[in-house]
């Protein structure tokens, strides 16, 4: 059976999340984003459309402030009329992506636009949402944090090859690879490499990787012990 994992954003996302209408009330749209636990709220009309997004920050900027010289009740009534299509914010200005979108392209929108949820959709339909939540799980699940090994920091010559003879290394040691990180950025021209093992018997191993001529910056285990 051939296994399909492409890096879009159908396998990452939330489906079916917790949505509300144009028409809802403040108190309506405040109680659903704290009992659930929630930052990110899309608005749906009746046909299922996307039409904005009301946030955690939205509803705090829509809530009078503490100076406010109105009474309980005058709030309560005003709060209680205040429809969610006056504090959200509007379709045309989200930024969306679909589920075909790659995931690290979402990632580096959401670093552009300095925003904390991307509404995915399918035509004119919601098909999910994905959070600041959900790329840092997918950060955490393509480091491999939560398997226990060893992380070893390396660093190579800036020419293509290098990383053949650090793999060569890891075969003879019998060893597998949890994850491997190699930032885009030079350090010193040299490229940096980060790579988890699934051992804690790192020490040959390192010392192998020195006689093979490749620098071992650091080396440290996870979890800590």
């Amino acid at each position: 059976m051939k296994i399909r994992y492409e890096g879009f954003m159908r396998e990452k996302i939330q489906k079916n999340p917790v949505v509300i209408g144009p028409d809802a009330s403040f108190f309506e749209a405040r109680d659903l984003i704290h009992e659930k636990g929630i930052r990110h709220l899309p608005v749906l009309d009746n046909m299922g459309r996307i039409v904005g997004i009301v946030t955690d920050r939205d509803i705090r900027e829509a809530a009078p402030s503490d100076v406010t010289l109105l009474s309980v009740q005058e709030l309560n009534y005003l709060l209680g009329r205040l429809k969610v299509s006056a504090f959200m914010t509007p379709k045309e200005k989200l930024i969306t992506i679909t589920p075909d979108t790659l995931i690290e392209e979402a990632v580096s929108l959401m670093l552009d636009h300095k925003i904390g949820c991307l509404p995915v959709l399918e035509g004119d339909k919601l098909y999910g949402i994905f959070t600041e939540t959900d790329a840092l799980a997918f950060l955490a699940g393509s480091f491999g944090v939560k398997q226990k090994g060893t992380r070893l920091t390396v660093a190579l010559e800036d020419k293509p090859g290098q990383m053949l003879g650090i793999l060569e290394v890891f075969k003879k040691h019998n060893v597998n690879i949890i994850s491997i990180v190699n930032p885009s950025f030079l350090v010193e021209n040299k490229r940096i490499v980060a790579v988890r093992i699934q051992t804690e018997d790192y020490k040959d191993i390192a010392g192998d990787l020195e006689k093979a001529g490749y620098d071992v910056l650091s080396i440290g285990k996870w979890p800590a012990v």
